[in-house]
This record gives C-alpha cells, structure tokens and sequence, in this order.
C-alpha cells in the first residue's frame, strides 16, 4: 500500500498498523523514514496493545530526507528546519514494551527480517543511514536520474556511529 504522489509524510507506519489489523494473519513490513515516522511513533502503543505484528523499519539520518535534499540542490546548501533530534529508538522501543533490533548493513536487516516477519509481534528495527540518492526519477516522469552515490554511501559506517 502506499499514498500514490500525495507525498503524504507519516502515512506509512499508521497505514501498516491499519493494515495489520484488518488481516492479522498476513505479514505486513512499514519502511520508514525518520521523519515521517515521528509523525506517529507513539502509535506502537497500538501495536503493543492490540499484538499487531507489524515489522516496523525506520531508516534514520537525522534529517527529513526530501526537504533537506531540495535546500541542497535548489538553495545552495543552506539548511533551515530540516535536522531531526531523534530518540534512541531501542529504547523507544522498550518503553512500549516492543521488541527492536539495529541493522547496519543490507545483509543485517535481511536476517533481522528473516527472524522478525515469521515472529508475528510487534518489532521496531532501526537502520542508520547516510543521505540517500533523490526518489523522484522513480515517480515522476522526465525527472533525470540522480548521479550515483559511491557504494554503500548511504550506510553508516560502524566506526562513525
């Protein structure tokens, strides 16, 4: 499920708790940024209370992602209001009384995953990441694509955190 070209922010983690609920028995995974997640991080309350088994990805860089993006590309880097103050999201997590995991790699939220959607319980799992390249050529058409980032530029080293 997703929002079409609403851009709607925080849509993603309250619709996948709606989607958990109306089927219980289907594996549902919210992917997250952030941001939009801030939006409605206290509705894990709702998946602890009602055992909504929704695997919940937040892909955190400490900025809303898109907006940051247009006052580097469009106003040279002047950056106003697009830093986040995040919580540790493992403890987060704990004090809802859901369980969590950290990812760093692909290869680590591939096995995070692979024990999370089976489990069928509520899981926040929390990915650092780096700046991600522009989603736009992927949407709309006639938008070029980005240039390449250099591999795995958009994880977070295990030293730098």
């Amino acid at each position: 499920m997703g929002p079409g070209y609403q851009g709607t922010l925080g849509y993603g983690f309250a619709t996948a708790l709606g989607v958990k609920a109306a089927d219980p028995s289907r594996a549902v995974v919210s992917v997250n940024g952030d941001g939009g997640f801030s939006w409605t991080l206290q509705e894990l309350s709702t998946a602890k209370r009602y055992g909504l088994g929704l695997v919940t990805i937040v892909f955190h860089d400490g900025f809303y992602g898109n907006v940051r993006r247009i006052q580097k590309n469009r106003y040279g880097a002047r950056y106003f209001a697009s830093d986040l103050t995040n919580p540790d999201y493992g403890k987060l997590a704990d004090a809802f009384g859901i369980r969590s995991a950290r990812a760093y790699t692909p290869q680590e939220l591939a096995g995070v995953l692979a024990d999370a959607v089976p489990a069928n319980e509520p899981i926040l799992i929390d990915v650092p990441v780096g700046e991600f390249p522009s989603p736009w050529h992927l949407i709309h058409e006639g938008v070029p694509r980005p240039a390449p980032l250099a591999p795995d530029a958009h994880l977070v080293q295990r030293a730098g955190v």
